[in-house]
C-alpha cells in the first residue's frame, strides 16, 4: 500500500511540474478551446503526449501489471484542444511507446494502440457536446477507467484484477481532479497578473492608457517605426468647466473625450491621458497627411459633439498640437508637439497646428 501511495504522489508531482512548465507558453494567450488556432492546439497535443510518455516511464508495477496516469494528459488535451490536440497527443505517445518495445514483444504496444483509440475517439465525440468543466474531465476519466477495466479483466485473473482495477480507478479520478484544479488555479493566477498589469497601465478615470503606458510606447517608437507622429490634445477653458459645474462634471467630460478620441483613432494608434485635461495620441507609421487628417477630424468632431454630463449637455472645443518624426528623438518630437499646442491655444484655441 505504501508503494502505491508513494507512486501516486510521485506521478502527481510529475504532472504538476510538467503541466506548470507546459502552461507557461499559453499564460498570456486566451484560453485554449477546440476553436483556437490550429498551431496552438497541435502544440498542446505535443506537450501532453510527451507528458503521457514520461508518466508511462514512471508507471507503477503492480502484480506484474503497469499502472500509469497517461489518460489524464490525453484527456486534458481533448478537454482544452478538442480532437486535434487529443489525436496529436495519442500519436506522440504511441510513437514513443513503439520505441520502448524490447525483445520483439509488441503485445504492450498493441494494447497501447487499442487503449488510445478507446480513449481518444469517444471523449473527442463527447467533447463536441460537453463544456470545459471538471465534470467533463471526470466523464473522460470514467471512459478511461472503463477501457482499463475491459483490458485488465481479460488479461488478469480475478484475484489480481480487483486490486489493480481499484488502484487505477482511485489514481485516475484523484489525479484528474488534482490536475484540473492545478490548471484552473494557474489560469486564474495569470489572468489576475494580467489584470493587475492592465490596471497599472490604465488611467483610472477614463479607462484609456495612462502616462506610464504612453511613456513605454514612446520609448519603443524609434525602434519599431520608421516614422511616427505625436498629437497632443488639450481641452479649451477646462478650468472654467470645473469652476462652473464642479469636478464631477469635469470628470464626465474627460471620460467622454477619452472615448471619442479612441473612436476617432485607428486600432494601431495608442490614445492615452497624458495628464490633467491633456491627451496624447501616438501614431506609429504615419505620414504628415495622416496626422493632419486625424487631428482635424478630432477637432471638428469635438466642436459639434454633445457631451452628456450630470449637469446636462455641454459643448467644448479642443486645441491640438502635433509633430511628425523626421529622424529625431522622441523627446524632441514631444517637445515640438507641446510647442505647437501652445501656439494653437495662443492663436485662438479650437485649432490644430502641426510643427514644421
Amino acid at each position: 500500500m505504501l508503494t502505491i501511495i508513494n507512486s501516486f504522489f510521485l506521478d502527481l508531482c510529475i504532472l504538476f511540474t510538467l503541466f506548470t512548465i507546459s502552461f507557461l507558453p499559453f499564460r498570456n494567450r486566451p484560453r485554449l478551446t477546440p476553436h483556437s488556432p490550429l498551431k496552438a492546439r497541435v502544440l498542446l497535443g505535443v506537450q501532453t503526449g510527451v507528458v503521457a510518455l514520461i508518466l508511462l516511464a514512471n508507471a507503477l508495477h503492480l502484480e506484474s501489471f503497469l499502472i500509469d496516469l497517461r489518460a489524464i494528459p490525453i484527456s486534458l488535451a481533448v478537454l482544452f484542444g478538442g480532437w486535434v490536440s487529443g489525436t496529436v497527443a495519442a500519436v506522440i505517445f504511441l510513437i514513443g511507446r513503439f520505441f520502448m518495445v524490447t525483445d520483439g514483444v509488441y503485445i504492450g504496444f498493441y494494447l497501447a494502440v487499442l487503449s488510445m483509440i478507446g480513449l481518444v475517439l469517444p471523449i473527442s465525440l463527447l467533447r463536441l457536446k460537453l463544456d470545459n468543466t471538471r465534470t467533463t474531465l471526470l466523464v473522460f476519466m470514467t471512459v478511461s477507467v472503463i477501457d482499463f477495466g475491459i483490458v485488465t479483466f481479460y488479461a488478469l485473473p480475478l484475484t489480481v484484477f480487483y486490486p489493480v482495477f481499484l488502484t487505477y480507478t482511485v489514481m485516475a479520478y484523484g489525479g484528474g481532479c488534482a490536475a484540473y484544479r492545478l490548471l484552473h488555479e494557474l489560469r486564474r493566477h495569470f489572468e489576475n497578473v494580467q489584470h493587475q498589469q492592465q490596471l497599472a497601465r490604465t488611467d483610472a478615470l477614463t479607462g484609456i492608457a495612462n502616462r506610464r503606458l504612453l511613456n513605454e510606447a514612446m520609448a519603443n517608437l524609434n525602434v519599431e517605426a520608421k516614422e511616427y507622429a505625436l498629437i497632443l490634445v488639450d481641452i479649451d477653458h477646462f478650468k472654467r468647466v470645473n469652476d462652473t459645474y464642479g469636478h464631477d462634471v469635469g470628470d464626465d467630460v474627460l471620460r467622454e473625450l477619452g472615448m471619442l478620441l479612441v473612436a476617432e483613432s485607428d486600432e494601431r494608434h495608442l490614445v492615452g491621458r497624458f495628464g490633467g485635461e491633456e491627451f496624447l495620441i501616438i501614431m506609429p507609421n504615419a505620414n504628415r497627411e495622416d496626422v493632419t487628417r486625424l487631428a482635424e477630424s478630432i477637432r471638428e468632431k469635438v466642436s459639434t459633439f454633445p457631451f452628456e454630463t450630470s449637469a446636462g449637455t455641454l459643448h467644448i472645443t479642443v486645441s491640438l498640437g502635433a509633430c511628425h518624426s523626421n529622424d529625431i528623438e522622441v523627446d524632441s518630437v514631444l517637445k515640438h508637439a507641446d510647442e505647437a499646442l501652445y501656439h494653437a491655444k495662443e492663436s485662438g484655441r479650437n485649432r490644430f497646428i502641426l510643427a514644421s
